[in-house]
């Protein structure tokens, strides 16, 4: 009521004074908001608008009558207070009507309130400042140390309603509690506001009514209180998807989040892209990823495909054919996200190689098909065939696993995630055993449940009344790991829906038994979950330095980089630069590092020998005081020893790696190759660091550094580590660069002289390898020069163009002589057609009595006859009678190659 009086005084004044501070322009409708009053002892109430800032206050809409307290919207609706009736919610977005839902953890939503407070009750409170929930993006976590951290939320209700939420509780080390409190500072029952924990990794949903006074105001509270008193790391709480009905109306529409869509109006929620498929923010429609990416259901973006590798596929076994054979298969881990057709991806092997199959379990028989079916009542077997039991005895029902061809009927595998899902099959069948295949995220949690109908003892064990046990179950496991992974034994009893941890192994394990006793009927399935580690921002695809210090490392450009660090395996010792006392006493900090190696490696070790005890520490990395002393003629005394890091975490080239960073700053600059950085951590922790110590060791390339490798600390925190947790080195050497390869030299071919040609190879610069591919030597070939080829070319084609210039004027010559040779002869002849000249002129010109002396006698016996016949062919009479002649005589001379005698013969015949 008071809201409204003070707003309805702002109209006292009819007409606005432009010149007076305290009034306004014409208001915007941005410039204001509607809210009701509260309600009367009637049920009615005023609309009233409310300036969005303090400088607007006149001229705003007047008050108006508002809808009935008991007014509300449904599902898939809002509130308009400008009209004050119920409208659909539009496309992209949603309504839960009379409730109100928070799934985006982006920040912190309106309404929600952070509260830390230190639970040391010492004279030196701890800064809890920092211990509060955090946003995660699709969800909320807790803070990890030894404060209470509460997040609350205020509600109004009008009706009875209801608060859900999804959370997920690993750790026991953490008391998490929810409760509500109402306006009259009543709270719930305390015996029912602890959680229960959710061990196995499966997500716990909760839900309570508003039972201690259904509407009015009321306070949620989420709060968390760690104690880390075994020095282990916590883990912590995570909340998402909270829900809360019973509100009369709520006046927007909430965006549906990144990942989710809503095609029609008046949605009540939002549903899930499917995969391959993304959304933004509000959006109607999932998109399609393009091509070389891909994105899991509910993806608000999509994601570049990596390089398949052996991690991305698995093998089984079919079901055994009529001819007792199995055939070896190869699949892809589904979804796939892998491509195949990048740099450096692997194919998926060939299938059907076909192997014998196993015998059956024992209690089960070949069938003519070769499946394996069950023995029946009062039969046993050995996995062969069935046999009846002898006379006075019973069968002893149980089940025994001992060959893995086909997933038994009673077991099924599962997968679930730390963000809430569960699907996928993770264990498969081998034959002997079976295995977990690799999950998509190293957090998931792969389950394999075994249920079992009851148990019932064989008659002649009932009458043994202290016989405890029921049952037994027994079973041969091995565990290999490269991180924190574990696995665990879990079973149910009755109806309860948690799983009890029965046991629990850490780490790599050799082959061993593990047995069971079954005191109860009430067990009724038996759970067994792996999980490769607990980290939530473990990277995939590390290679750790395992045995033999090798890495590869592809870069940017998909090269792929091949390094060698046991030269550097050896423990390497050095001192920081000196630091003295307030009394002028100096000392130094002795780091000792162990980079890598084999399991039977000498560790780093750190002393302390001031004391008879000799205490010593050993690990990857760890740290001592020195300081010069006289001490039992000691050069030094070393004191207050401690691990930096005892085990290895991973190998990367990014900065980041299980919440521990080495960030570039603290050093220069790599010049060319990133700084291939090993990152320790220390199961040890103290009050300062209780998540343990770390480390971080960058090796950097420098082929320049051959007598002695070059191990610094940052400039800007000269002890080491800049919070006291987290220590840091660059280890210069060459031994730090990749191996060479053929394309960290070229060659350089010189001119060919004399007949010489050599090729010398040298290392490309500047040089960022070291050992692998030596630089090959000098080869030396024969060749032929460029002037040979050219003066050979010059002297031929001269050659030819004279010779060619030489037979052109030969036969113009020739030519010319014949020409006038004939055209005398035809003038010569004249018009009379029986005339010849005298043949003494036939064919012979002025300075030709050279050719004619080459004529023999014979030619000239027939150039003799040849003027007798011309002689003849004058007569007409005769001249029929001598043609044949004259022919005869031309072919004679034909032989010869006479032009003279053809050129005579040829007249006589015309």
């Amino acid at each position: 009521m008071l809201t409204f009086m003070y707003l309805l005084k702002l109209f006292d004044s009819p007409f606005p004074h432009p010149w007076d501070a305290n009034t306004c322009v014409l208001s915007l409708q941005s410039d204001y908001h509607f809210e009701y009053t509260e309600c009367d002892a009637l049920g009615s109430r005023w609309r009233v608008a409310v300036p969005n800032k303090a400088d607007i206050c006149t001229d705003l809409p007047d008050p108006v009558k508002g809808t009935q307290c008991s007014f509300s919207c449904s599902e898939g609706e809002f509130l308009n207070m400008q009209l004050q009736e119920c409208q659909k919610c539009a496309v992209g977005t949603y309504s839960l009507g009379t409730g109100v839902a928070f799934d985006e953890w982006d920040t912190l939503p309106p309404g929600f309130v952070n509260h830390a407070v230190t639970t040391s009750a010492g004279d030196a409170p701890a800064d809890c400042s920092n211990s509060t929930w955090t946003p995660k993006g699709d969800y909320v976590t807790s803070n990890t140390d030894e404060c209470t951290a509460t997040l609350s939320y205020a509600v109004s209700l009008k009706k009875p309603g209801t608060v859900s939420f999804e959370y997920f509780y690993p750790d026991d080390s953490i008391y998490f509690e929810f409760f509500i409190q109402n306006d009259q500072c009543q709270s719930t029952d305390s015996k029912s506001r602890w959680m229960k924990t959710s061990e196995t990794g499966i997500l716990c949903s909760f839900a309570v009514e508003f039972g201690l006074k259904p509407s009015g105001n009321n306070v949620l509270y989420w709060r968390t209180t760690a104690y880390t008193l075994e020095g282990s790391a916590v883990k912590p709480v995570l909340i998402k998807n909270i829900a809360i009905s019973g509100v009369a109306f709520t006046s927007e529409c909430f965006h549906c989040k990144p990942g989710t869509y809503s095609a029609k109006q008046g949605s009540a929620r939002c549903a899930p892209c499917p995969a391959e498929t993304y959304s933004n923010k509000g959006a109607s429609v999932c998109r399609q990823c393009e091509q070389d990416t891909y994105a899991e259901a509910g993806s608000g973006s999509c994601k570049p495909r990596p390089a398949c590798t052996n991690r991305d596929y698995f093998y089984t076994h079919t079901p055994c054919d009529s001819e007792g054979t199995t055939q070896l298969m190869y699949k892809w881990i589904e979804p796939k996200v892998c491509s195949e057709t990048v740099e450096e991806a692997v194919k998926l092997p060939a299938s059907g190689e076909k192997q014998t199959c196993p015998p059956c379990n024992p209690g089960f028989f070949v069938t003519n098909s070769s499946a394996c079916e069950p023995c029946d009542k009062g039969f046993y077997s050995n996995g062969k065939a069935c046999s009846k039991c002898p006379v006075g005895t019973e069968p002893v029902v149980g089940f025994e696993y001992k060959w893995w061809n086909t997933m038994p009927s009673n077991m099924k595998s599962d997968i679930s995630r730390r963000d809430f899902g569960n699907s996928g099959q993770t264990w498969e069948v081998a034959g002997e055993y079976v295995y977990t295949t690799p999950g998509d995220q190293d957090t998931d949690y792969l389950m394999l449940t075994l249920d079992v109908p009851g148990y019932r003892l064989p008659q002649s064990m009932v009458k043994d009344s202290e016989r405890s046990e029921l049952s037994r179950i027994t079973f041969v496991f091995e565990t290999t790991c490269t991180a924190d992974c574990k696995f665990a034994f879990l079973a149910v009893r009755g109806n309860v829906p948690t799983n009890d941890e029965v046991e629990q192994w850490k780490g790599s394990n050799s082959k061993q038994s593990y047995s069971y006793l079954i005191q109860s009927n009430s067990t009724i399935s038996f759970t067994w979950i792996f999980q490769r580690t607990e980290e939530l921002n473990t990277v995939r695809h590390i290679t750790p330095c395992l045995s033999d210090c090798a890495l590869d490392v592809q870069t940017r450009g998909g090269a792929l980089l091949h390094y060698n660090f046991s030269p550097l395996s050896n423990v390497t010792g050095f001192h920081s630069s000196p630091r003295f006392t307030s009394k002028g006493l100096r000392y130094f900090h002795r780091f000792n590092l162990g980079l890598c190696g084999t399991e039977g490696r000498v560790p780093a070790t750190c002393v302390e020998n001031v004391t008879a005890s000799g205490r010593e520490v050993k690990g990857y990395v760890c740290q001592s005081t020195v300081v010069p002393s006289d001490i039992r003629s000691q050069s030094t005394v070393s004191t207050q020893p401690f691990v930096i890091g005892d085990t290895i975490i991973g190998v990367t080239t990014d900065t980041l790696l299980n919440s521990i960073s080495s960030p570039n700053w603290l050093f220069p600059p790599a010049p060319v190759l990133p700084d291939v950085i090993f990152y320790y951590k220390s199961s040890e922790t103290t009050q300062a660091c209780k998540q343990g110590r770390s480390g971080a060791i960058r090796l950097r390339c420098d082929p320049s550094v051959t007598e002695k490798d070059q191990i610094t600390l940052p400039s800007n925190c000269s002890e080491g580590t800049c919070d006291g947790c987290t220590f840091h080195f660059l280890w210069r050497s060459q031994h730090a660069c990749p191996l060479c390869t053929k394309n960290n030299y070229r060659e350089i071919v010189s001119a060919c002289i004399q007949g010489i040609q050599k090729t010398t190879y040298v290392w490309q610069q500047p040089l960022q390898c070291y050992g692998g591919e030596s630089l090959p030597a000098q080869t030396v070939s024969a060749c032929v020069t460029l002037d040979f080829w050219l003066k050979f070319g010059v002297s031929t084609g001269t050659i030819a163009a004279v010779l060619l210039i030489c037979i052109s004027c030969y036969f113009w010559k020739k030519t010319r002589k014949l020409q006038y040779k004939y055209s005398k002869l035809i003038i010569s002849s004249g018009n009379n057609e029986c005339e010849l000249p005298t043949a003494d002129s036939c064919a012979i010109m002025e300075g030709e009595d050279t050719l004619m002396m080459l004529i023999s006698k014979d030619e000239q016996m027939l150039l003799t006859a040849c003027k007798e016949s011309v002689k003849l062919g004058m007569n007409s009479s005769s001249r029929q009678s001598h043609r044949q002649r004259l022919l005869n005589i031309f072919t004679y001379c034909e032989s010869f190659k006479m032009i003279v005698l053809k050129a005579c013969l040829l007249f006589s015949v015309i």
